[in-house]
């Protein structure tokens, strides 16, 4: 991710989303009853409240949001670094969003954009973005990620963010 990164197009305007991860945007979070903060698109509609013990693993597991790239043109030399402008964005402005919220301080955003260029399903895997408190049992295997070969990831936290969700940080 560092090289993706280190050319990912930042433009002045912000990237576009699709309809439904705007969608995602606009609604914004919630804060279950045991404390857990889930986005409100991918919220249980079964009234299943994330147990107090597991906050981070249940909210990895509800708050996963696939960013569609098909329209960034899978030929374009800039795609990868478009994809990745597109999949941040989108993780900054939702970890904005939740800032103030209870648990907040600890939010996390991983963003993960397939780079295995000679996979035909290539251009279809997009970008995945989950988000996850590190409060309770949470997924610890994003402490290295190095040993990732066919995915380039992002770890933000709510911390890393400067004013100007959009801008790099």
């Amino acid at each position: 991710m560092r090289s993706l990164l280190g050319s990912a197009a930042f433009a002045a305007d912000q990237p576009t989303l699709p309809s439904i991860e705007q969608d995602t945007l606009d609604a914004g979070w919630a804060v279950e009853p045991s404390g857990a903060l889930v986005l409100v698109a991918h919220r249980p509609h079964d009234g299943h409240d994330v147990p107090a013990e597991s906050l981070g693993e249940g909210e990895y597991e509800v708050n996963d949001v696939h960013v569609s790239v098909t329209d960034l043109g899978r030929e374009s030399p800039d795609f990868l670094p478009r994809a990745a402008s597109r999949g941040l964005y989108f993780a900054r402005r939702m970890l904005a969003g939740a800032r103030g919220l209870p648990g907040s301080d600890t939010l996390l955003a991983t963003v993960a954009i397939f780079v295995d260029v000679d996979d035909e399903d290539f251009a279809l895997q997009g970008a995945t973005i989950r988000f996850f408190s590190r409060r309770g049992a949470y997924p610890r295997w994003f402490d290295d990620l190095e040993p990732f070969a066919l995915e380039a990831i992002a770890v933000l936290a709510l911390s890393d963010l400067t004013d100007h969700p959009s801008s790099p940080h």
